[in-house]
């Protein structure tokens, strides 16, 4: 018999980091996003997980039907990662705002972060196969 799990904060927290490219990834020079942008993007996701120790659980890019600045839904990739705690979380974000090889990331990507738990239907279906 199924029951309804009603919602306490997590701990690991599960977070979803959701982000765009912005105009300004698309208007900027292929070069400087071959040898600098895109470096200090993935030394961001790098940080995330190395330096502040947060899981990425799994990943997602709607790219395959879509190209350009998103216009129908406000994110086009996401990552999902538990985190220790809130001041995790906002280390996560400001890691777009500073530098990072000389490139600040906040001029190229939009990012929000959502705080929630494990989607408790399918997490038990999915445990339940291991």
């Amino acid at each position: 018999m199924a029951e309804y799990v009603y919602p306490t904060v997590p701990s690991p927290l599960r977070i979803m980091l959701c982000g765009n490219a912005a105009a300004a990834w698309y208007e900027e020079d292929d070069h400087v996003r071959s040898t600098e942008v895109l470096p200090a993007f993935i030394e961001c996701f790098r940080k995330i997980t190395e330096e502040l120790g947060a899981r990425c659980i799994t990943t997602f890019d709607d790219d395959l039907l879509m190209v350009g600045v998103p216009r129908s839904r406000d994110w086009s990739f996401y990552a999902v990662y538990e985190a220790a705690d809130l001041q995790t979380v906002t280390a996560m974000v400001n890691l777009f705002r500073m530098p990072i090889q000389g490139v600040r990331l906040d001029k190229y990507f939009c990012i929000e972060v959502m705080v929630g738990r494990e989607f408790f239907p399918a997490e038990s279906t999915v445990s339940s196969l291991h």
